[in-house]
């Protein structure tokens, strides 16, 4: 029983086993990048606070992360998707191993009692899922509970043990860093009242959207004049300005005719009398190759036009040669024509639709690794006469194209790239004419040069040009809103009705069900100071005056509160306190991993450049 069940708990650990603590973080969102640098040594995949990483404990990581987003894919995952998975494998990678230093630091350690309490009190997800524990699809505990206390299975639990061990180890320095967050009575009574103080509200909201469309142009003069006499608000950071080399990771004329090539092959089998629908279950690279490869019925237009020329010329039970799309190599099998009475798109009358019935096998074409390596040797290359010449002078001499970049802060998207960590620790850490080795993102890859450093101060006018003029359209849409409000409001006061002073200057009012802070407010959406101005409202004071708001002007008008009830309070007083205290948990617990993040020193081999 238990050798069958090592060979069933392997894929469920590949798929359902995430560490619990490094999802948290994950999810946090904590910059885990690293800074790429030149690898000396082809064994090791990082270095981490001097410690070496080998690329066996990356792969393990990957291999695991990719075998899961494998499951959502028909065929081959795509480049982008594959780019996402590497880092979030080097992330892993890097939380583990931060980790298990503070493991050590600490001396921490996990008793065999702590482990079989554990287990026994917290039967880990992946074991839930195993066949062997299990009663009618649901997770036995009995089950369970007998195969720790049975002596054949020892060897079972432990194949399992240090994985857990390690598990137990990273919540206990969980715990050591929580350990210190307190909770006061005040805060979880504040996180009721938050909670259960509602309030239902009469409102007209007058929004940017209802004026920003109609707003003349503005004219240069009038950016100019905003500029001149707004430059503090126009005060930049540090920036840099870069030379980039970049070859998109397109596929090559050798990989179309790879493609090409392996669809020749499954189309001489068919012509020898290998049957259409079994090939395309083999060999097709699209959703309908389990189907046979069968699209069903469809009408002429739905298709791209190579694609749906043959689908409507071709005679019933004929097969086409392979031809080309932008999706790759096809062939086709028709399997006839129908009419049906039906409204084309973009008619109001039904009529007869002809629509054709085909099969087919699709060989996408990716780019291989032959022409990502020759992209990569034609940017090596490029580096050793860059090294000599200067990277504009070698990328002429290549003809490689050397665009440059609009000036970028930190933590901001470079033009070309993106966000990239690596390329902006590089682009600021470095003196002005330095060279980059290769670097790359999900659709290139690229050599960056430091053209410029422009030191910190006010940004010239032509640089915060679309800044300056998003600033004075707010301000003029501000004041529009701002002085419609008011005359509503005005109305309001001299006598008129809410709906009818609204109407009057083409707004509307609107009233909210019953509302706590966190809720949504119509047309204002989750603005924290209209809300809270609106639980600030009373009997005696049941009105606001125009409150501006970020992107617009509302007014507003208590209906109806109802007051938590406090006599409830300590019935959830049990449940609240744990909710505020995770949250604070969670809190502490992400700045303190940032910050170990920061105070570390890392190198990071596992992108292709540092490879």
């Amino acid at each position: 029983m238990f050798e069958a069940l090592r060979k069933a708990i392997v894929p469920i650990i590949v798929i359902t086993l995430v560490f619990f603590v490094g999802l948290i973080v994950l999810q946090w969102g904590a910059d885990f990048t690293g800074s790429g640098r030149r690898n000396m040594n082809p064994n090791v995949a990082a270095v981490i606070n001097g410690q070496e990483i080998p690329w066996t404990d990356y792969n393990r990581i990957l291999n695991n992360l990719y075998q899961q987003e494998l499951e959502n894919y028909d065929g081959e995952i795509p480049d982008d998707k594959t780019f996402e998975i590497e880092d979030k494998a080097w992330k892993q990678l890097l939380y583990d191993n931060l980790i298990m230093q503070q493991i050590a630091k600490h001396n921490i350690i996990v008793t065999d009692e702590e482990l079989y309490a554990y287990l026994r009190m917290s039967p880990p997800q992946f074991l839930q899922q195993v066949p062997q524990f299990q009663t009618e699809g649901r997770f036995d505990y009995q089950k369970y509970v007998n195969a720790m206390v049975d002596p054949q299975a020892a060897g079972f639990w432990a194949s399992i043990e240090p994985m857990i061990r390690n598990e137990i180890l990273k919540l206990k320095v969980q715990e050591l860093v929580i350990q210190t967050v307190h909770v006061t009575d005040d805060e979880v009574k504040q996180n009721f009242l938050e909670n259960e103080e509602k309030v239902k509200l009469g409102l007209v909201n007058v929004g940017f959207s209802k004026y920003q469309r109609d707003l003349p142009e503005i004219t240069d003069e009038e950016l100019q004049k905003y500029y001149d006499e707004h430059q503090d608000k126009y005060r930049v950071n540090p920036r840099v300005v870069l030379e980039v080399a970049q070859i998109e990771k397109a596929p090559s004329d050798y990989d179309w005719e790879l493609a090409h090539r392996q669809l020749n092959e499954v189309y001489d089998s068919i012509m020898a009398g290998a049957d259409f629908a079994e090939m395309a279950k083999e060999y097709s690279q699209d959703n309908s190759a389990q189907q046979g490869g069968d699209l069903g019925w469809f009408a002429q237009g739905q298709m791209v036009k190579e694609f749906d020329s043959l689908s409507f010329s071709m005679k019933k039970d004929e097969i086409s040669e392979p031809f080309q799309t932008q999706f790759g190599w096809h062939i086709i099998k028709h399997h006839g024509y129908k009419e049906e009475m039906e409204v084309p798109r973009g008619k109001t009358e039904k009529e007869k639709v002809r629509k054709a019935h085909v099969s087919h096998i699709l060989i996408k074409v990716t780019t291989s690794q032959d022409t990502r390596d020759n992209i990569f040797n034609q940017l090596q290359e490029l580096l050793v006469i860059a090294d000599k010449q200067g990277l504009d002078s070698a990328g002429k001499e290549l003809g490689i194209p050397i665009k440059k970049t609009a000036p970028f802060e930190k933590k901001s998207s470079i033009q070309f790239i993106g966000y990239s960590q690596q390329a902006e620790d590089f682009a600021f850490g470095e003196k002005a004419g330095a060279i980059s080795d290769i670097m790359e993102n999900a659709s290139s890859y690229y050599i960056i040069g430091v053209a410029e450093k422009i030191p910190a101060g006010i940004a010239e006018f032509d640089d915060a040009r679309t800044l300056v003029r998003g600033d004075l359209r707010n301000e003029i849409l501000t004041k529009i809103c701002k002085d419609t409000a008011d005359a509503i409001y005005t109305a309001i006061k001299e006598g008129s009705t809410w709906d009818k002073a609204a109407k009057k200057y083409n707004c509307e009012y609107l009233q909210t069900e019953l509302i706590t802070r966190s809720n949504y407010m119509p047309g204002v959406g989750y603005d924290p100071k209209p809300m809270g101005v609106a639980f600030s409202l009373t009997e005696t004071n049941p009105m606001t005056e125009p409150i501006s708001y970020k992107t617009g002007c509302v007014i507003l008008k208590l209906l109806d509160r109802i007051n938590p009830d406090l006599s409830t309070f300590n019935e959830k007083r049990d449940s609240l306190f744990a909710a505020v205290k995770l949250q604070k948990q969670q809190d502490a617990y992400g700045k303190w991993f940032n910050m170990l993040i920061d105070n570390s020193e890392i190198e990071n081999y596992t992108t292709r450049a540092g490879r």
